[in-house]
């Protein structure tokens, strides 16, 4: 379950994020998904996206409710900060990925997914 503190603790990993990469003169304009994952040490960043073509981003577009054109007009005239971004409210959405065993570290490839059309 995501907390108010997880949230601003993911907030705060993405800012600081997008902050280094202006510091270093790479700054970033577009949208980032931040591919987290939840230990008991708190979550942990997996990776960095800003493909629309991800499992994890096809499932939160639905959730869009501002006009996607809009936000990256935005973006290409770096008035992203005037474009009020907004999210449905009270509602989810999940997607399942299979991975191997040792995902997202050292894994074997080209391992047979089968029991899928068991699944329900």
């Amino acid at each position: 379950c995501v907390t108010q503190q997880l949230q601003k603790d993911i907030e705060a990993m993405c800012r600081k994020t997008v902050e280094k990469m202006a510091e270093r003169g790479t700054p970033y304009v577009g949208v980032l998904y931040a591919g987290l994952m939840l230990t008991p040490d708190g979550p942990k960043v997996l990776e960095f996206n800003c493909r629309f073509g991800d499992p994890e981003t096809q499932v939160l577009l639905p959730l869009l409710e501002t006009d996607l054109y809009e936000i990256f007009v935005a973006c290409c005239d770096g008035k992203l900060d005037e474009v009020d971004i907004r999210f449905k409210e009270n509602i989810a959405a999940t997607t399942v990925v299979c991975a191997s065993l040792g995902y997202p570290e050292k894994y074997p490839k080209g391992m047979v997914i089968d029991g899928v059309a068991g699944a329900d």
